[in-house]
């Protein structure tokens, strides 16, 4: 009997390369393969294993159920031995990439920290993508991600080890038309009146918004929905069919214009917290680690850091 063919290292990153593609030519690019040796490569896993990894057709269709399967243990194993490397190459010379996924309300404050991080690991890659608080959750579950910044209060994350950074506040942003003069902080009932330009409801940030409404008792007058904050700010820019977005005061800070009137809402009684998570293991992966002291450098908000 002659025997199976191994699976090497370079066949687990062309199956985590093909997750992340979804196409093969460009996985193959990727892996700086021609795309017949990539096929060549999954059909030898598939032979080694007894049993078909992808759905085939004349694109990429898919995993199997247990091509999932393999995909999240090759994921696992790249993602210890990239922690090896980083232990073995460690201290003030740490290189690598480190994979951050970012609810959209905190980017302002990843890139911050990356820039912070910068300054005692310059030989480090940070990757920011803006993700849903759930596609976070997920991308730590199957070591797509290496950390999370998100929302720790609202609807924890599980199996995960968190750091809280800051609590996040909201302001009113549209015309002054809109807002009126007041320097008082608005009620939620008051924001309710106006017509508005919050996210959309996959979004924890609106799932947070629309239950501070419901605390007050009040419905708000949506009208305008987007997943991207640079959207809703450029929609309460317009000055025509004027509305009021509700956005994190970070968010605002990075944005503001003089064009526009700004209105602070009313704090919540327990607003929401945004943190640092990364996967609960035993020995956390060197670049995470470097991460997690960068923010305990900043006790009381990495918010400072510049």
């Amino acid at each position: 009997m002659s025997a199976l063919p191994p699976i090497d290292v370079a066949d687990l990153r062309v199956l985590v390369s093909l997750a992340s593609e979804r196409h093969f030519a460009r996985a193959a690019q990727a892996c700086n393969l021609s795309q017949p040796a990539l096929s060549t490569r999954i059909r030898r896993m598939e032979e080694a294993l007894g049993t078909p990894l992808v759905q085939r057709g004349q694109r990429f269709l898919g995993f199997t159920e247990a091509g999932e399967r393999v995909l999240a243990r090759a994921r696992r194993v790249l993602a210890d031995l990239d922690g090896l490397r980083q232990d073995v190459t460690g201290g003030a010379d740490l290189s690598g990439r480190l994979r951050i996924g970012v609810i959209p309300s905190a980017t302002p404050l990843a890139g911050r920290l990356a820039a912070a991080l910068a300054q005692d690991h310059p030989n480090v890659e940070v990757v920011c993508t803006s993700l849903s608080s759930r596609m976070i959750e997920a991308g730590l579950l199957d070591f797509s991600l290496d950390a999370g910044i998100t929302y720790l209060n609202n609807e924890p994350l599980h199996n995960v080890d968190t750091l809280p950074l800051q609590p996040e506040s909201y302001c009113l942003v549209g015309s002054r038309g809109l807002l009126g003069e007041s320097g008082d902080p608005a009620s939620w009932k008051q924001a309710a009146d106006w017509p508005l330009a919050l996210l959309t409801s996959d979004m924890q940030n609106r799932r947070i918004l629309d239950k501070a409404f419901a605390d007050a008792g009040a419905t708000p007058q949506v009208v305008f929905e987007a997943n991207s904050f640079l959207s809703i700010f450029g929609r309460a820019g317009r000055t025509t069919s004027p509305v009021v977005a509700i956005l994190p005061r970070m968010i605002v800070d990075e944005l503001k214009t003089d064009a526009l009137g700004i209105r602070e809402l009313e704090a919540m009684r327990v607003p929401p917290v945004i943190g640092l998570v990364a996967p609960r293991r035993n020995l956390q992966l060197p670049l995470t680690a470097a991460l997690w002291r960068v923010c305990l450098a900043a006790p009381q908000s990495v918010d400072n850091l510049s």
